[in-house]
């Protein structure tokens, strides 16, 4: 179950320090420990290779002219359509009670939807189709990513979830990686990649949610009408403002981080003057992120155990990445690319090995997880709309797409100052 904020945020903070803590395998949790990850491995590999190569060629080869434009406008719809389908999500499996549990059903159904979607991507012809089909993968993927992330204050005590915040995160940046490896790899062969990519997802999703059943029949069901449905929109920031901080403070710095990535094809081709050579690039930089991302991972979750906190390791993380930003911007070349991918994967590295264990401390509602956890997901898929949007019109505005670095520097800063605010969690 989730932490409520003022009353165990610091106790369990402290469990951190104990000499023996309970083990994994005294907890039940270390099947959970091995196949969470590969959930959501498979959830990244999955949009790593669609978002990041195979949604900006297939664009590009629809229309070429427009294509900044036509990629922001299908991200922003689609993460729209994930602001509005995760909050929903998590609801529906806090509600849920079947034998096999609240949460897999709606996992099943969610990745045996995105392989069908995914294959109808493939074939889809114009942008228009391309970005009703995006909007419904949104929904069938926000089945899967919300229901994920609940096993954790779900089943997990506050006293292991450090270990398994950094396996999610890690997971994470290596599906990113991987699935532009794989997108790359079909870059010619569009059909073939988006199968892989749906196949991976479908087959490591099953997997998951078949190995950790629970069943939960027997638990009472909150209701689930009208009402309750338009509050799983809502959590009062002035009752409970540590959840407001980290929502805002999140949103800005994956608003700084995001948008950079999703253009990196474009700004590979013209801004570094790649051309064609720029999807070869991308498994190179993605490679050195990954780099990154694991020392950034070591080495935040070195940095907690001897500090006991969380926040110093997420101001330094903001600075590595605001540094990252700015190498190319000044020196613009691979080799700056390279740098800026090994260093702002450390920085995100770090960041995302503590997030998650802040984000279980700042829960509102120990029975509404599942809601709760779509509304924070939120801050993963808003700055795809709100910042690849202000991002294509900054592109246009100066005519290069060197304006996303400023952009992003400046967000990441505004987002690592909001999470100053948050009170009672170290």
């Amino acid at each position: 179950m989730s932490v409520l904020p003022g009353e165990q945020s610091a106790p369990d903070l402290r469990e951190w320090a104990n000499s023996r803590p309970p083990t994994l395998k005294s907890l039940g949790l270390r099947n959970l420990f091995v196949t969470l990850p590969l959930a959501i491995l498979s959830f990244s590999i999955f949009w790593g290779g669609v978002q990041g190569v195979l949604l900006p060629i297939q664009v590009q080869n629809i229309d070429r002219d427009g294509q900044n434009e036509a990629l922001a406008l299908i991200i922003g719809m689609g993460a729209i359509a994930s602001m509005i389908a995760a909050p929903i999500a998590g609801a529906l499996t806090d509600r849920t009670r079947t034998r096999l549990g609240g949460r897999a059903p709606w996992m099943i159904f969610g990745a045996v939807s995105t392989f069908a979607l995914a294959l109808a991507l493939a074939f889809a012809t114009s942008i228009t189709m391309m970005a009703v089909i995006i909007v419904a993968i949104q929904f069938t993927t926000s089945l899967i990513l919300t229901p994920v992330s609940a096993y954790i204050p779900d089943r997990v005590p506050a006293v292991k979830r450090g270990m398994f915040s950094a396996a999610f995160g890690l997971a994470q940046l290596v599906g990113n990686v991987v699935g532009q490896s794989v997108g790359a790899a079909f870059s010619t062969t569009l059909i073939v990649g988006y199968l892989v990519l749906g196949g991976i997802l479908a087959a490591l999703v099953l997997l998951f949610a078949l190995t950790n059943v629970r069943s939960n029949t027997g638990e009472p069901k909150p209701p689930l009408n009208l009402v309750s449905l338009l509050q799983t929109f809502w959590v009062n920031p002035i009752e409970y403002p540590n959840f407001a901080w980290t929502f805002f403070g999140r949103f800005l710095l994956f608003t700084g981080y995001f948008p950079l990535w999703t253009f990196m094809l474009y700004l590979l081709q013209d801004f570094i003057g790649l051309g064609e050579d720029a999807v070869g690039a991308i498994p190179t930089m993605g490679s050195a992120n990954l780099v990154g991302s694991v020392l950034g991972t070591l080495a935040a979750g070195y940095a907690v155990q001897k500090l006991k906190r969380t926040k110093p390791v997420i101001f330094a993380a903001s600075v590595i990445i605001i540094i990252a930003l700015a190498v190319p911007l000044f020196a613009p070349s691979l080799t700056s690319m390279l740098v800026y991918s090994a260093l702002a994967g450390f920085g995100m590295g770090a960041f995302i090995s503590v997030d998650f264990v802040l984000i279980t401390l700042v829960l509102p509602d120990a029975e509404n997880t599942g809601k709760d956890l779509g509304i924070i997901n939120v801050t993963t898929t808003l700055p795809q709309t709100i910042g690849v949007t202000i991002g294509s019109l900054a592109i246009g505005a100066f005519g290069s797409y060197a304006a996303l670095l400023p952009f992003g520097i400046i967000a990441t800063a505004l987002g690592a100052l909001l999470l100053f605010f948050i009170r009672g969690v170290k």
